[in-house]
């Protein structure tokens, strides 16, 4: 389903300031896989997801996404088919734009009602309202309430939300809850995992929480100076503790994970 082979990535290439973020790496996902990742501070997690998005160029190796090379793909074009969330809950919204303005954007692409205002109908809104309920946030009596005055937490619901409105063929979750408080940052992994789950959405998640990268989703994956170093699934990830990821970590590079808040979580 996604192919990512032979991922090259160098930043300020011939310069004292050369940095080789991605190294020649490999990884292949199925359909339905949801993929944790984790690694240390720049081991090239972001940079992996701005490829693979469209963000960036690679400078060699190819990614496949169902069958299609996208390595040379526009980002606006990508876009139809990846969904991504980012760590700042304020980019997945248009702030001054209301919920159901917001969610108007984005089935009007589907709809091919493209002016806004022919987009909200009042069955749209009944429709919005029943699909807002399910984040359980009470705000299906708020579609009129702008995204700038939601709180974090629902801010960043509302995106997941968004993102998957139209079931995307692959969803970039790039560490989605590092910025919410504990309560909110729960609330939007479990709707995370139902939302997944229901529409059988391929998943790639980047996580600074170990108990997370081995409890949510099929495999955990840690990357190390742009390589992935360990690839983990079934009955070997189920009866793995976070302590002994990290003894596994250190053993497979022989350092420790530097990641502060990595090792805090842990």
């Amino acid at each position: 389903m996604l192919s990512v082979q032979g991922a090259y990535k160098t930043f300020e290439a011939g310069t004292p300031n050369e940095n080789a973020v991605l190294r020649g790496l490999n990884l292949e996902l199925s359909a339905g896989e949801f993929v944790t990742i984790i690694g240390s501070n720049g081991a090239g997690k972001s940079t992996l997801f701005n490829a693979i998005g469209g963000n960036i160029p690679l400078d060699g190796g190819s990614i496949i996404l169902d069958d299609e090379d996208i390595t040379n793909k526009k980002e606006f074009k990508r876009a139809r088919d990846i969904g991504r969330l980012f760590q700042d809950p304020h980019m997945g919204t248009a702030p001054d734009f209301t919920i159901e303005e917001n969610l108007a954007l984005v089935y009007s692409k589907v709809s091919r009602r493209f002016a806004l205002s022919r987009a909200l109908r009042a069955k749209d809104r009944t429709y919005f309202a029943d699909v807002v309920s399910q984040l359980d946030m009470g705000l299906e009596s708020r579609l009129k309430t702008p995204a700038s005055l939601l709180s974090g937490g629902q801010r960043q619901a509302l995106t997941l939300l968004l993102a998957t409105l139209v079931p995307p063929k692959l969803l970039l979750l790039d560490e989605h809850t590092a910025a919410l408080d504990p309560v909110s940052a729960k609330k939007v992994i479990d709707l995370t995992g139902e939302i997944t789950k229901t529409h059988n959405i391929t998943t790639l998640m980047i996580t600074h929480s170990i108990s997370q990268a081995l409890e949510l989703g099929t495999r955990t994956v840690m990357m190390h100076k742009g390589k992935i170093v360990m690839d983990i699934s079934g009955d070997e990830r189920h009866k793995l503790s976070a302590q002994g990821l990290l003894e596994r970590y250190k053993e497979a590079v022989h350092e420790e994970l530097d990641s502060d808040r990595i090792l805090l979580e842990s």
